[in-house]
């Protein structure tokens, strides 16, 4: 079998996809409020963590950033009126995230882009392959998170 270099291939793909995808949202109108990809992953991940507290360690962690760089990202998504901080009554050092009516608005748009980029991603796909697939990615991404 013929060497395939397993790590340029998976960038070549993700490349792919993110171009698509940025052809998709960032061509919209959401391209000159400058909503960068991370905003969006932010807001996703916030969104499905309704009706809990979120915090920006959780952000840094979910997203393997550092303290600075989700402290900068934050900032500008306040700026850009996508999130708000606010206090919580238990611990006055903390500040929740939570998201605006702009940015619930933009995430609606975005699962629908989302859904158009899957659909061509998968193509030709058979549920069973495109669960063995998710598969192996995660395992990929278990292994380069451990450190193994």
């Amino acid at each position: 079998m013929e060497y395939v270099s397993v790590d340029k291939e998976i960038c070549c793909v993700a490349n792919l996809i993110r171009k698509e995808f940025d052809n998709l949202v960032f061509g919209s109108v959401y391209s000159e409020e400058r909503i960068t990809r991370m905003n969006i992953w932010i807001i996703d991940y916030i969104y499905d963590k309704k009706g809990e507290d979120v915090f920006q360690k959780d952000i840094e962690r979910k997203m393997s950033i550092t303290r600075s760089t989700a402290s900068k990202i934050i900032d500008l998504m306040v700026q850009k009126k996508l999130v708000e901080r606010s206090a919580v009554g238990y611990d006055a050092r903390l500040k929740k995230l939570t998201l605006t009516p702009k940015a619930l608005k933009l995430r609606d748009e975005m699962e629908k882009n989302s859904k158009k980029v899957y659909e061509k991603v998968m193509a030709g796909f058979s549920e069973e392959e495109e669960q063995l697939l998710l598969s192996y990615i995660l395992r990929i991404k278990g292994n380069m998170d451990s450190g193994a």
